[in-house]
């Protein structure tokens, strides 16, 4: 038991104890006759209705159901699961994972902020750390060290961080994914829930450590062996690449005439990648039916293929029929490979690497550009011949022309770009990739990186901080590949109850 239940507990808790149902019958009886009351105070004292009316009446009935009908139910709901077994059960296992915990009050009264915008007061158990000390000389003021060693077991075990419950915390952090803080403190207010700018960043922030928290802790998962095995028979293509931003660090410089302190801004490369599922024709798996991951990070190389490395095992990539490798010439993508195969066990002979079509005509370009003698007919001419080579397996013919070409001043310059189509030979079998049905171009990633990074973090008097970037990053990318709810039912789980993405998680609870 985490809390002794005695005759001085509140009325309100004794009567959980004659069973959390109907608690919160109770408090669905109330929000009916609030509803009811809410429809005749709006609907009688209307004269006619138009479209401005009708608009204005559908947000307020909307408002005031959530607030007046719906929070009640769940607040009810909140405080009647302290009675119920399975949650206590779930809040021991949080606790014995804290050391030193001992009972601080057994009915802390604490405030939660609901999805509909209410607050409602839920008296649960609040622990501290305290461990043992020898007796000594006791600490001086300002000498507590560092704040948050409490917990609110039962709080935890149902998924409430920060004192607002799941659903809100999801809504605010998904506003902020997908704009900025001030547009997600207005369609946040256009629902009733009225969050200053800087809670609106700290719940999103929160939510985005935590989700970081849960990839480090998926990828060292992944090293203790853990594999999943959605993905057996399935054709997974990966791809990867670099976008860019202006981060700034926060070291304060010159104070300008604004007021504001003057900081030095640096271009960064964002790394991106993309894991999806095609069929036997070679086309992409219809989301909601193919498997299908995002992953973003301000990380570097090693960095990035760590964290795909862990998304795979977690999905079972190592019992899929065939991965397709697309990728542009980045050597820090083709360098990391082989290990990223290796790491997982996966065939070799399984494995296909595809260099994108159209990175390797604008090298193509780049060489055209650097003979001058030609007219753009000319230049057009040999463009269209050279890609015809490609895509009909002529790609010795593709060498020589450029072989020819090395002659003259500009002799080096072209030189230059030959390793790219001499390295690449095997990665450029495009003939034969199209008749085997595997995709020739990296139009996946190109997409990832200017929905996940560009419409979001790139734009005229932006900077970032790496941490927040990072952060931001993270939840866009959850959320733009469709897997935000099931992200935020991982995260949100106490940190002592994690399981893999892979795992379903009511399986889990149940285990």
């Amino acid at each position: 038991m985490l809390y002794p239940k005695t005759p001085s507990f509140p009325a309100s808790m004794k009567a959980l104890t004659e069973g959390w149902k109907g608690a919160v019958e109770r408090a669905m009886e109330s929000a009916a006759t609030k509803l009811v009351q809410i429809f005749q105070t709006r609907l009688l004292g209307l004269g006619h209705l138009c479209p401005s009316t009708l608009h204005d009446l559908e947000q307020e009935l909307h408002r005031e159901i959530a607030r007046e009908c719906i929070d009640p139910v769940v607040g009810s709901a909140i405080q009647a699961a302290h009675s119920i077994p399975s949650v206590e059960d779930r809040a021991l296992k949080v606790l014995s994972q804290v050391p030193d915990s001992r009972l601080q009050v057994a009915t802390q009264p604490v405030r939660i902020t609901l999805l509909g915008g209410s607050k409602w007061t839920v008296n649960t158990p609040y622990y501290l750390r305290r461990p043992h000390r020898r007796p000594g000389r006791p600490r001086g003021v300002g000498k507590r060290g560092a704040a948050g060693n409490g917990i609110y077991p039962f709080l935890a075990a149902l998924g409430i961080h920060d004192r607002v419950s799941p659903a809100l915390g999801s809504e605010v952090a998904r506003c902020v994914a997908l704009g900025t803080v001030d547009l997600a403190k207005l369609q946040l207010a256009n629902r009733g829930i009225s969050l200053d700018r800087k809670v609106i960043r700290r719940l999103t922030m929160c939510l985005a450590q935590r989700g970081l928290e849960y990839r480090a802790w998926l990828i060292e998962q992944g090293k203790k062996g853990h594999r999943g095995s959605s993905c057996k028979g399935k054709r997974l293509v990966i791809t990867g690449d670099g976008g860019r931003i202006r981060t700034r660090k926060n070291k304060r410089g010159r104070r300008l005439k604004s007021g504001r302190h003057a900081f030095k801004a640096h271009w960064k490369e964002p790394k991106v990648f993309v894991v999806y599922e095609i069929d036997d024709k070679g086309k992409k798996v219809r989301r909601g039916l193919g498997l299908l991951r995002y992953g973003a990070t301000m990380q570097d190389a090693d960095g990035m293929f760590g964290q795909l490395e862990a998304i795979l095992k977690d999905i079972g990539a190592q019992e899929a029929d065939e991965w397709i490798i697309v990728a542009d010439g980045g050597e820090w993508i083709w360098n990391r490979v082989v290990r990223l195969i290796t790491g997982l066990g996966f065939d070799k002979a399984k494995v296909t690497q595809v260099i994108d079509l159209y990175h390797a005509l604008q090298h193509l370009h780049k060489v055209a550009a650097e003979v001058k003698r030609w007219s753009d007919t000319e230049s057009k001419d040999w463009l269209k011949k050279m890609k015809r080579h490609l895509l009909n397996g002529r790609h010795q013919k593709v060498v020589e022309a450029i072989e020819e070409l090395c002659k003259g001043r500009k002799a080096k310059k072209i030189r230059k770009l030959l390793p790219y189509f001499t390295d690449h030979a095997a990665r450029m079998s495009y003939s034969d990739f199209l008749k085997r049905k595997i995709p020739i171009g990296s139009g996946a990633v190109e997409s990832c990186v200017r929905r996940v990074v560009n419409l979001r973090l790139k734009g005229n008097g932006i900077f970032w901080t790496l941490e927040t970037a990072e952060g931001v990053l993270h939840l866009r990318a959850q959320l733009l590949s469709g897997h935000w709810d099931t992200f935020v039912k991982q995260v949100l789980q106490p940190k002592q109850l994690w399981a893999p993405s892979s795992l379903d998680i009511k399986d889990t609870e149940a285990a």
